[in-house]
C-alpha cells in the first residue's frame, strides 16, 4: 500500500467538506516562523514521516511563538523519527478539546465479508486495540450502495455518545468514506477525531494508505513509490519502481534495503517467486550475508525487463557479490532471465575480476537458460556458480556456497569496488525503436556476415522482425510495426555476439529523465 502524508490525507478530508486545523507544511525553519506568525495563535510542530506514534518518538511537539515555532522545526527537519528523515513538517493551530474519537475503513478481504468495514470508537488517541469492545460499533459497508447518513447515524448511536455530537460524528464517517473510496484506498482512519471546546468536529490527525494497483489512477497525490515501507523511498527505490510502472509485462520490485553499503558483507539479491524467494533470502542472511536489496522479477517478464532489474541490483556501489535464486519450479520461460542476466553483467561487471556471481534457476527452458549463462559469460572473468531444479531443495548449501564465493572475492581484495558500466558503442547506421528501447544495427560491420544469427534468434523467440534478402538480414516488417512486434527478448543481441559479427546492440535506458541510471 501507498501511503500519503498526514498533511495530504487531511487536505483530501478537507476537500469534502470535513474540517480540519488550520496549518501548512513547512521544509525550512524559515518557513515554519512565517505560518505561526500568520496563524498568530499557538502551534504544534508535526513531522510528516511515515509512522504512528510520533508524539512519543519526539516527532510532535507544541510551540507558544512564531520564534518558538522556528526553533523546533529547526530542531525536528533533518532528524529522524523511527528511522525516518524528517523533510517537513506540518504547523497548524492547537486545538482545546473537549472529547476524542477514532474512525477508520479497511477492506476486510476473509471470506465472512469481503467489503470495506467501517469502525466507530468512543475512545481515540489510543490503539483501537485496546479499547473495549462496549465502546466500538462496526458496519460492512456495500460498495454499490456506500455509506449513508443514516447509516453511520445507526452506528453513532449505538454507542453512549452525547446527543450534540452525534450528527457530526456521522457526517465525519460520510466524509471519511467518501475519501477512501474516491481514492482506491486500502485503509484510512482518523485517530483522532476531535470534538473542540466550543463544539467543532475536526480531523486531528489521519492515516491513509492507497491501494498499490491505484495510484496510476490519482498522478495528483503524487506517489512516487507505491508501496508501504518502513523508509522513505530512495533514488534506487524510484528507478525500480519506474521499471515496473513503464512495463506491464511480468512484475518487477525492487527495495533498497542499505544505503550504505561499503562496510562490507553486501550482496545484491535478485529471485523469481514469492514465498520461496523469502526463503532463499532467509538462508542467505542466516549465512551471516547482508542483503543490500531485495528484487524480484516473476510472472514471464521479457529479457529487457530482467536485464533492468540485474543492473539496477548491480549499480549499487561497494558489493561484493550477485545472488539470483529461483528458488521455485516457475512456469515462466527461464531463457528470458538468462538473457537479461547476460547483458547486465557484460554491461555491469568487465570491470570486477572474480566478482561472485551464483544462480539458481528452475522451470520452464532451465536447461537452456543455464546454457545461456554458461556461454555468454564464458570469457569474463567471474567466479560464477549455476545451479538447477536439483537445488531448490537444497537452499542451504546454495546459500552455503555464496557465502564461501563472497569470502574467497574478499580475499582478493577487492572489498568495496564499484560497479563499472562498459560503454556501448555509437557507431550505428541503423536504428528501430521498439516499446522501452532500440535496436541499434552497424551495417558495414554485418557485412560479410554468414551465421545470419539475428534472423534465427528473432525467429526462434517468436518476434519475426528480420527476415533475409539478398543473403543479408533487413528489417522484414513495416517500421512503424516494431514497437508491436518485438518481444524484447534480447536473443539477436546475444546470438549476433556469440555467432555473428558483433554488430548489434538493444540500448535500453533506464532511471532518471535524461534515461540515465542513477546510483
Amino acid at each position: 500500500m501507498a501511503r500519503l502524508y498526514e498533511y495530504q490525507g487531511k487536505q483530501l478530508l478537507a476537500d469534502v467538506g470535513l474540517a480540519v486545523p488550520e496549518g501548512q507544511v513547512a521544509s525550512s525553519p524559515e518557513q515554519a516562523f512565517d505560518i505561526a506568525r500568520r496563524l498568530a495563535r499557538p502551534v504544534v510542530i508535526k513531522s510528516q514521516v511515515w509512522t504512528t506514534g510520533r508524539f512519543k518518538a519526539g516527532g510532535i511537539k507544541f510551540a507558544e511563538t512564531p520564534q518558538q515555532a522556528k526553533e523546533t522545526a529547526k530542531a525536528l527537519l533533518g532528524s529522524r523519527i523511527k528511522g525516518f528523515l524528517v523533510e517537513k513538517v506540518l504547523v497548524e493551530q492547537q486545538l482545546e478539546l473537549a472529547k476524542e474519537f477514532y474512525i477508520g475503513m479497511i477492506v476486510d478481504a476473509s471470506h465472512k465479508v469481503r467489503s470495506p468495514v467501517i469502525m466507530l470508537s468512543t475512545e481515540g488517541g489510543v490503539d483501537v486495540e485496546s479499547v473495549s469492545e462496549k465502546n466500538i460499533a462496526r458496519r460492512p459497508v456495500n460498495i454499490f450502495d456506500g455509506l449513508s447518513l443514516d447509516d453511520a447515524l445507526d452506528m453513532v448511536r449505538s454507542l453512549d455518545i452525547r446527543e450534540a455530537w452525534q450528527q457530526g460524528l456521522a457526517k465525519a464517517m460520510v466524509s471519511l468514506y467518501t475519501v477512501f473510496r474516491r481514492y482506491d484506498a486500502r485503509s484510512a482512519e482518523i485517530n483522532p477525531l476531535v470534538v473542540t471546546k466550543d463544539g467543532r468536529i475536526m480531523a486531528a490527525d489521519c492515516r491513509i494508505s492507497i491501494d498499490d494497483s491505484s495510484t496510476s489512477r490519482h498522478p495528483e497525490l503524487g506517489i512516487e513509490v507505491p508501496r508501504e515501507s518502513d523508509t522513505a523511498p530512495t533514488t534506487m527505490d524510484k528507478i525500480g519502481w519506474r521499471i515496473e510502472a513503464e512495463d506491464y509485462r511480468g512484475s518487477s520490485f525492487f527495495a533498497q534495503m542499505a544505503t550504505e553499503t561499503g562496510s562490507g558483507g553486501y550482496i545484491g539479491y535478485h529471485a523469481i517467486g514469492g514465498g520461496g524467494a523469502l526463503l532463499a533470502a532467509d538462508m542467505l542472511v542466516r549465512q551471516g550475508l547482508k542483503l543490500a536489496n531485495y528484487a524480484e522479477t516473476s510472472g514471464n517478464p521479457p529479457a529487457s525487463k530482467v536485464y533492468r532489474t540485474a543492473k539496477l541490483v548491480l549499480s549499487q556501489p561497494g558489493l561484493e557479490g550477485y545472488c539470483l535464486l529461483g528458488a521455485v519450479m516457475a512456469s515462466q520461460d527461464q531463457w528470458h532471465h538468462a538473457l537479461g542476466l547476460v547483458k547486465a553483467f557484460r554491461e555491469m561487471l568487465q570491470g570486477r575480476p572474480g566478482f561472485p556471481v551464483l544462480v539458481l534457476i528452475a522451470g520452464n527452458k532451465e536447461a537452456e537458460a543455464l546454457n545461456i549463462l554458461r556461454e555468454g559469460l564464458s570469457d569474463m572473468n567471474l567466479q560464477v556458480e549455476l545451479f538447477g531444479r536439483q537445488y531448490i531443495h537444497k537452499l542451504d548449501f546454495v546459500a552455503h556456497r555464496m557465502k564461501e564465493l563472497v569470502t574467497a572475492y574478499q580475499a582478493t581484495g577487492h572489498h568495496g569496488a564499484g560497479p563499472i558500466e562498459t560503454p556501448v558503442k555509437k557507431a550505428y547506421t541503423q536504428r528501430y525503436d521498439f516499446r522501452t528501447g532500440s535496436v541499434l544495427i552497424d551495417e558495414k560491420q554485418c557485412r560479410g556476415c554468414k551465421s545470419l544469427a539475428c534472423v534465427k534468434a528473432c525467429s526462434l523467440y517468436g518476434g519475426y522482425l528480420y527476415r533475409v534478402r539478398g543473403g543479408k538480414a533487413v528489417l522484414g516488417i513495416p517500421r512503424d510495426d516494431v514497437p508491436r512486434a518485438c518481444t524484447e527478448c534480447l536473443a539477436c543481441e546475444y546470438e549476433c555476439r556469440m555467432r555473428g559479427q558483433r554488430s548489434l546492440n538493444i540500448a535500453l535506458p533506464m532511471g532518471d529523465d535524461d534515461g540515465n541510471l542513477a546510483g
